[in-house]
């Protein structure tokens, strides 16, 4: 169970706040589909920054996921390991336009009580190979590729 189910993401940011804790991977409902297993658990860390020049929710993951492999269609780990910046809008124009000057730009509307278990799904989802596989050469592959 985590630690903190929901912030103020503005002012998480600007007030530099710190939080951090764990999911049971089964409890990432949204995961489900695509994992082959539900077992283990996703450390995640969240901590208030405007090191970009705007408040900022900079956002640490850590676990191992269990996918299945598009090669040899078995069960292959994929170690996750991300770290994302967020910058926090204070409203949808401010995206936008943050986004328009910046189109890699990954930012969020500030919200009073945004969720951190779906935020933390959501970087998951995000940082997902499109085509997950064993290593070259891991697989048990029959058919010579």
């Amino acid at each position: 169970m985590s630690a903190r189910s929901e912030i103020d993401s503005l002012r998480f940011a600007q007030s530099a706040e710190r939080a951090s804790g764990e999911f049971a991977v089964a409890e990432l409902t949204r995961l489900h589909d695509i994992l082959a297993k539900l077992d283990g658990v996703v450390q995640w860390s969240l901590e208030g920054s405007a090191r970009t020049g705007r408040p900022a929710i900079v956002l640490r993951l850590r676990g191992r996921l269990t996918l299945i492999c598009q090669r040899c269609l078995k069960p292959c780990v994929h170690a996750l390991e991300t770290e994302s910046i967020l910058p926090i809008a204070r409203g949808e124009d401010e995206l936008a336009r943050w986004e328009n000057e910046d189109p890699l730009l990954d930012g969020l509307v500030a919200d009073p009580r945004l969720s951190v278990r779906d935020l933390v799904e959501d970087e998951i989802l995000l940082s997902l190979p499109a085509i997950p596989r064993h290593a070259e050469g891991a697989c048990d592959q029959t058919d010579g590729d």
